[in-house]
């Protein structure tokens, strides 16, 4: 009997005390939703429309190395050389067909 009590009294003493006027007694819980009542989460569900579209995230860190061997092409290029065409003097690009002689004399016209 004496170890009964002890071991009230250590149940006890475990216990915080609460103040006066409140009691550890649960409220209800509520009851449980019908279909008519379904439970709406904006953004979430068909009806969230294109706001909430998943983005693609890139599974590892891009190395500086390949960052510049992705991105080399991007990079400036130098200003194109611009010359004059031998036959006719017109301003051309390099390798680009400007006139093949037809313009450059007129002298030298062919029927």
């Amino acid at each position: 009997m004496a170890a009964t009590g002890l071991l009230r009294r250590a149940a006890a003493s475990s216990l915080p005390r609460l103040p006066s006027g409140i009691s550890l007694i649960q409220p209800p819980l509520p009851a449980p939703l019908t279909e008519s009542q379904s439970l709406v989460i904006p953004g979430i569900g068909a009806a969230a429309g294109p706001a909430m579209e998943l983005m693609a995230v890139p599974k590892k860190k891009v190395s500086k190395y390949k960052k510049v061997l992705r991105n080399g092409p991007k990079a400036l290029k130098s200003v194109p050389v611009i010359i004059r065409c031998r036959c006719c003097g017109r301003v051309k690009l390099p390798h680009f067909y400007c006139c093949s002689g037809e313009r450059g004399n007129p002298s030298e016209s062919s029927s």
